[in-house]
């Protein structure tokens, strides 16, 4: 019995100083810890990736920067064109000489004075008295008229010289007391022309104002009135004459009538 519990004991103490020795092994292995809480620790790690180092600048002209340039340029001149064509842009700011492409619409001016209608062209009398006030706007005009004429080609093409313009003129009054007496203006139609320096047939350009044309008014000469003192006028006399017809073809109708009725009743006796 003391046998075996010798045995127990020295079993245990082996067992013992196996552990201690495992302990001390895995101690060894084991990393030294850290400085500061776990927690600490844990930020730590968790802020890491997102310090990344800044990036560097290139040096120079970037190709981002120069396709914003060409960008800004090719916008600078669209937007140039299109105030010009939209009338939108100065006169001033216009050039009085260029060239454009087919692509590039032809300039016109609208007369927005005087108005007419579809079948009625504005009538004026021919008076000294009387002005006529001519305006108008431009659409896609991309090159400004060096001067303008407005004329009026009237019957036999007889032609008036309105007035001669700048070239950024938008309106005028004519005045019908400047017309020369020698040259008078007629009764009839009047085709009402405005066209630059280049005359009235230019061929139309892109951005140049194309001769206007499509503008007619009429002219009368007024009358007074006269009252008729011949001796030979008479107001009553269709009035007599009918007067005296009736008086005359009366009875006669009146015995043709008879005589027809009568002539009508012998035959009928005759016949039936």
């Amino acid at each position: 019995m003391v046998r075996t519990t010798q045995l127990l004991l020295v079993l245990l103490t082996l067992c013992f100083c196996l552990s201690r020795a495992d302990r001390v092994v895995l101690d060894k292995r084991a990393p030294p810890p850290a400085s500061g809480s776990p927690s600490q620790q844990h930020q730590t790690s968790s802020q890491a990736p997102s310090q990344s180092p800044a990036p560097l600048q290139p040096s120079g002209n970037s190709t981002a920067s120069s396709i914003g340039a060409n960008n800004t340029l090719s916008g600078n001149i669209n937007g140039t064109m299109n105030s010009g064509g939209n009338n939108t842009n100065s006169m001033g700011s216009l050039p009085t000489s260029a060239s454009y492409g087919v692509t590039v619409q032809v300039g016109y001016a609208t007369f927005l004075a005087p108005t007419a209608s579809k079948s009625v062209s504005p009538l004026y009398r021919v008076d000294a008295n009387e002005n006529i006030t001519f305006s108008w706007s431009y659409s896609n005009l991309l090159v400004r008229p060096a001067n303008l004429t407005l004329a009026a080609v009237g019957p036999q093409s007889a032609t008036f010289i309105i007035a001669a313009l700048n070239g950024d003129a938008t309106s005028y009054v004519w005045q019908l007391n400047s017309v020369v007496p020698k040259t008078p203006l007629m009764n009839g139609y009047y085709q009402i022309q405005l066209y630059d320096q280049r005359g009235p047939t230019a061929i139309p350009s892109p951005g140049w104002m194309m001769p206007q044309s499509r503008l007619t008014i009429a002219f009368y000469t007024p009358e007074s009135y006269r009252p008729i003192t011949n001796s030979n006028y008479c107001p009553t006399c269709f009035y007599s004459a009918a007067m005296a017809l009736k008086d005359t073809f009366g009875p006669l109708g009146i015995g043709f009538g008879i005589a027809c009725l009568t002539s009508g009743l012998f035959i009928y006796g005759l016949v039936y």
